[in-house]
């Protein structure tokens, strides 16, 4: 979900033309291997990591020729584009990087190859992946469908000038969302000027509005849930739902947040790292671990006072209620197709590409947390962001989304009640039974609906 730099119709072209859809070629006299991946201007370090991975394979396997096409654009342009890409086996890439939130929907659809009888090749496998990032690609039937690139939490950023200036104490702790509201109040009312609080809550932003979002909301409710695991059915709004509504509501209706043309601006999360918190013209964000990569040495905005204006915080469960803080997990995998011709050459790219050196450059350049043990206790992770222990700490209280195939269509449904809250057009409690209304259509039938 990298996340909030949400796309349009003209970066989707862009990226269509950049990508092309012709039949797989073979290189002459060998074998290719293309791997399909996104790149953005503000955002250039899964395209090295893959850069570098390309060179040290071809080196050590020669008849074999890596193609590396990258999509040009924002999230929403690179999960269009792939799943036009992988509807023909003659235009589906061998490789692509991957959000785990769409592995199950592949998996159902055919579209992912099972990776167990290759992984248990590779010794990297057992000792360096722990089971619990390993579930980030694990399909409903058990088998594994991607080696995981990284991982993520998601809290809480606020900025320390500002909260000095409105009187707030810092380090600031809040305990409940009534803390997180009164302290959004008390910047607007004593720094003019500075937007209280920014969340992704508008369909423009995707699976960003959805998980950074709602769920950081719902999941800090007592028992809220989108899945009931015991009962196998997806939940239908409720209090838990109109209650995380609400304070999206709050936030748009009291103008704690930004104005509306910038909730659904496209490059609202650029405004954010690189206009608004360096400028100290905001207060608190909702966001993820990844934040600060934007501001580091690795960044194409360096912005090297943030590790003293900026500070980080979990956030709060709704009452406080225990554990007392709420964090999100998801991550990326590299997956392989179900149609590629050469899974052994292709999973051996994968073995390169998410190795200790190039794991690092990822992790390093983008802020997400490693998937791999033996990055995560290298002391070059850490050297340039105090905030890394931080949010891999949240892990001890993070929830995962519903691996399930209509999670995508569930996360679409809860952003169409996101936006009719944020814009005024639906109060939370009608928003909240429109999404009732249409779960059922979107994950099957009634029958795997449960009311609340």
């Amino acid at each position: 979900m990298r996340r909030a730099l949400a796309g349009s119709l003209l970066a989707l072209a862009v990226a269509a033309a950049a990508c092309g859809a012709e039949p797989e070629q073979e290189s002459a006299g060998g074998k290719e291997i293309e791997v399909l991946y996104k790149v953005e201007p503000t955002w250039p370090h899964l395209e090295k990591m893959l850069g570098d991975a390309k060179k040290q394979y071809e080196s050590t396997h020669p008849g074999v020729t890596i193609k590396l096409t990258p999509v040009q654009g924002n999230n929403e342009a690179y999960y269009t584009k792939l799943a036009l890409l992988n509807r023909s086996a003659d235009s589906a890439p061998d490789l692509y990087y991957h959000d785990t939130f769409q592995v199950n929907a592949d998996v159902a659809a055919g579209k992912l190859a099972p990776l167990d009888d290759l992984l248990a090749t590779w010794p990297d496998w057992q000792a360096q992946f722990p089971d619990s990032v390993k579930q980030a690609a694990k399909g409903g039937d058990g088998k594994i469908y991607g080696v995981p690139i990284s991982t993520d939490t998601r809290g809480l950023w606020y900025h320390k000038d500002v909260f000095a200036k409105a009187g707030l104490p810092v380090p600031w702790e809040p305990k409940t969302w009534n803390d997180v509201l009164t302290a959004a109040r008390t910047i607007k009312q004593k720094a003019p000027g500075v937007i209280p609080f920014s969340m992704y809550s508008t369909k423009i932003h995707g699976e960003a509005a959805t998980m950074q979002g709602f769920e950081m909301l719902l999941y800090g409710t007592p028992g809220g849930t989108l899945y009931d695991d015991a009962q196998k059915k997806w939940v239908a709004g409720g209090k838990n739902f109109t209650d995380a509504l609400t304070f999206v509501n709050t936030v748009y209706r009291e103008e704690l947040g930004p104005k509306l043309a910038d909730a659904h601006n496209a490059k609202l999360a650029q405004k954010i790292l690189y206009e608004w918190f360096p400028a100290a013209k905001l207060g608190i964000a909702l966001d993820g671990a990844w934040v600060s990569a934007g501001w580091t040495p690795t960044s194409t905005q360096p912005w090297p006072e943030w590790k003293d204006k900026i500070g980080w915080t979990p956030m709060p469960t709704q009452n406080g209620e225990a554990p007392g803080a709420v964090s999100m997990s998801g991550g990326w995998v590299m997956a392989m197709s179900s149609y590629t011709k050469h899974k052994r050459e292709a999973f051996d790219f994968i073995t390169v590409a998410t190795n200790k050196d190039n794991s690092m450059t990822y992790s390093v350049g983008t802020g997400d947390l490693a998937a791999r043990k033996d990055v995560a206790a290298d002391p070059k992770y850490s050297a340039e962001n105090p905030s890394i222990k931080f949010w891999t700490d949240l892990a001890s209280v993070t929830h995962y989304r519903p691996a399930y195939e209509a999670y995508p269509k569930v996360s679409a449904q809860i952003q169409e009640a996101m936006e009719a809250v944020t814009s005024g057009s639906k109060s939370p409690e009608e928003a909240a039974a429109d999404y009732a209304k249409a779960l059922p259509g979107v994950v099957g039938g009634a029958d795997k609906v449960l009311a609340r």
